[in-house]
């Protein structure tokens, strides 16, 4: 036979799980989010120095440092990042300090914006960038 006490506390782990749940969720989202940005900041530093070092080596066809360094970094870009089915374009700059010849420095800069998975507000201008420079060989 059970006693009173017992029954009356039988509901307290649903009532209790009600209220852990959204906390529980908003966190796990969070966490989400900000690994998937945190991916897509290693992705723009590896896709301009991808772009760098192709802009950097020598190149017997004659095209300039500057176009090779944009169209590896936008490859690079454009296969590895990661987002949630919205408008993602990432956009890839590169510089030389002179000419863009042999001793010219290349600098190659990568960003976007980053829209993840935020439920309560809207982070749609969230800057995420990365720059490279390497000598022109």
């Amino acid at each position: 036979m059970r006693s009173g006490r017992v029954q009356s506390q039988r509901g307290n782990v649903l009532i209790e799980f009600a209220f852990i749940l959204p906390l529980f969720l908003f966190l796990l989202f969070g966490v989400v989010s900000f690994s998937i940005a945190l991916y897509n900041k290693t992705v723009l530093t590896m896709a301009a120095r991808e772009g760098a070092r192709a802009g950097a080596l020598y190149d017997p066809n004659g095209n300039s440092a500057a176009t090779r360094a944009r169209s590896a970094a936008m490859q690079v870009c454009q296969n590895n990042l990661i987002s949630f089915g919205g408008s993602m374009n990432p956009a890839v700059t590169s510089t030389t300090s002179g000419a863009g010849g042999p001793g010219d420095i290349l600098t190659v800069t990568a960003n976007m914006n980053y829209s993840g998975m935020f439920i309560f507000w809207d982070y749609s201008d969230f800057l995420i960038s990365a720059a490279t420079s390497m000598r022109i060989e």
